[in-house]
């Protein structure tokens, strides 16, 4: 009995993974969800973004861009408006012989605010981003959004 007791606690103090889902699946996953909660109290961490080049294309229907991981985060967090989403069906696909470029895509749902004011209301898009593992962590290095049917867009003051 002592054994079983000694077996299930070992089994419950083990994280659990979703099944299938590597490692390095879970940690996008789990930067992706930290980097939009951030993005609603107006922070974000320039450690996880190319320190020279983001490639980025906006849901506003612009041309490409490559910034800075300083020029990208002051795109998302330095404005006059805070995004209020989260993000939803986040999909993993790792490439690359040696798994170290990551396609993901993923809807981003929620509101733009301007203070305590809804500039942007039922803000829904589609993200499609490209990250790469460098020194153990995820990069992400090019990003895409486009407006999801239905949704408001977005608009930037």
């Amino acid at each position: 009995m002592n054994k079983l007791l000694t077996v299930l606690l070992v089994l419950l103090t083990v994280p659990f993974q979703v099944q299938g889902q590597s490692k390095d699946e879970a940690a996008i996953k789990a930067d992706i969800v930290k980097v939009w909660k951030d993005a609603a109290q107006r922070k974000m961490d320039r450690n996880k973004l190319g320190p020279e080049h983001n490639m980025v294309a906006y849901s506003t229907g612009g041309l490409w861009e490559d910034l800075t991981a300083e020029e990208m985060a002051k795109s998302i967090v330095g404005g006059p408006n805070t995004f209020a989403l989260r993000p939803y069906h986040i999909n993993v696909m790792l490439l690359g012989s040696k798994k170290d470029v990551a396609y993901v895509s993923y809807y981003l749902v929620g509101n733009i605010m301007k203070g305590d004011k809804v500039v942007v209301a039922n803000y829904r898009t589609r993200i499609s981003q490209v990250s790469e593992k460098k020194g153990g962590m995820w990069i992400t290095v090019g990003n895409h959004a486009s407006p999801l049917y239905g949704g408001s867009g977005i608009v930037f003051e």
